[in-house]
């Protein structure tokens, strides 16, 4: 397996998070069959994701868990953020749509990210 560097990804230099609700395992959307979400795994896994995105160089700007939403973890389904500019999405499921406005939209305003 090849090693994972900064220049493996390009010139990125902010990374956006959000931590995993509680709500997650009961209430996210999921395919068919894939059995439970193992929370204290998934906020585990989710740490070493973090922890690896620091190695990697990035500032990481990470935004509390928000239990209404509980896929809100997976933040680049609502807004991705390219050369200072903020693409807002429209999630697929009806759910999600109401967590692209909730999204704390300061973390790129407020912290002049510039992906």
């Amino acid at each position: 397996m090849a090693a994972i560097t900064s220049s493996s990804f390009g010139h990125y230099s902010h990374a956006i998070v959000r931590g995993i609700p509680a709500s997650l395992p009961a209430a996210a959307l999921r395919i068919e069959n894939q059995g439970e979400v193992n929370l204290e795994n998934a906020r585990r896994e989710h740490a070493i994701y973090v922890e690896t995105l620091k190695k990697l160089g990035l500032h990481v700007h990470e935004l509390a868990a928000d239990e209404q939403f509980p896929d809100c973890v997976f933040v680049e389904d609502a807004a991705v953020v390219v050369g200072g500019t903020a693409l807002i999405t429209r999630p697929g499921a009806p759910s999600r749509r109401k967590e692209v406005w909730k999204q704390d939209h300061s973390a790129v305003r407020d912290r002049h990210i510039g992906c």
